[in-house]
């Protein structure tokens, strides 16, 4: 989306919610009767659809067209039953209307599925027409804060004695992670390369080397004590183990990780 469509849009967005400071600055910069490219909607017609008064008004006095048509050829005068507005349009007054069919717009912008945040400013007026809607946001806003501090507390006491890493073996088929849990306690290569095996159930005879992705080897407690929590480690198996998938490989005729762990070398 180009620049000038983006204002466009944005235009559009503040005539739905209300925001007039952000629709006044965008009239002196873009067409107000520049229409949506899938529904026709201009700012004047999300203007009367959500009964803004002061939104109508501005536009109107920023010369939007009254009979300007959208895609399903309404008029902004249809779109509303306010009495208000309809007198700005020149419009006559309408009966009550009944139950509002469901909108079957072919798609939803973004400011409708995504309502805007309580920093959004509007005058005494529209801030007394969404007062209960903000009310509500505000205390699912502070609900949904409250239960993530709860998630947080517990993910930090669960993992107050463990680091959690994604672990796999290299150059298989299958791709996909596993996490697993090292305690903090025992933060050695030793312990790591235990670890691994186990879980991936592989025979650390077969194991060359471990390496942190993308492209670093752990060789030493070290290496071990850098890692962060979700750090990705991989299993680099043999050229024979990789070509057999065995389990039961000789450990006589490779010197791998199964020596290392045992003599605690370092591995380059």
């Amino acid at each position: 989306m180009d620049n000038l469509s983006e204002r466009e849009e944005r235009l559009r967005e503040a005539a739905s919610i209300g925001d007039l400071d952000t629709l006044e600055n965008l009239c002196k910069t873009v067409s107000v009767n520049s229409k949506n490219s899938i529904n026709g909607w201009t700012a004047l017609h999300w203007g009367c659809k959500r009964n803004h008064v002061g939104v109508v008004k501005i536009l109107l006095q920023q010369g939007a067209d009254k009979n300007i048509c959208n895609n399903k050829e309404e008029t902004p005068g249809q779109l509303t039953n306010n009495s208000e507005i309809l007198e700005l349009l020149g419009c006559p007054p309408k009966p009550k209307l009944k139950e509002e069919k469901k909108s079957e717009l072919p798609i939803t912008p973004n400011y409708i599925a995504n309502p805007p945040f309580p920093h959004v400013n509007n005058t005494p007026q529209i801030q007394k027409d969404q007062g209960l809607g903000r009310q509500i946001e505000s205390f699912n806003m502070n609900e949904n804060h409250s239960s993530s501090e709860i998630r947080r507390s517990n993910h930090e006491n669960s993992t107050e004695n463990e680091i959690v890493l994604k672990a796999r073996i290299a150059n298989m088929e299958e791709t996909d992670f596993i996490e697993i849990e090292l305690d903090r306690s025992t933060l050695t290569f030793v312990a790591l390369v235990q670890l691994l095996c186990e879980e991936l159930k592989v025979d650390s005879k077969l194991v060359q080397k471990v390496r942190k992705r993308p492209d670093t080897i752990v060789r030493k407690d070290k290496d071990v004590a850098r890692l962060k929590d979700f750090q990705e480690l991989e299993l680099v198996l043999t050229n024979k183990a990789q070509s057999s998938l065995s389990r039961t490989y000789s450990s006589g005729n490779y010197n791998g990780i199964g020596a290392a762990i045992k003599q605690e070398q370092i591995l380059y």
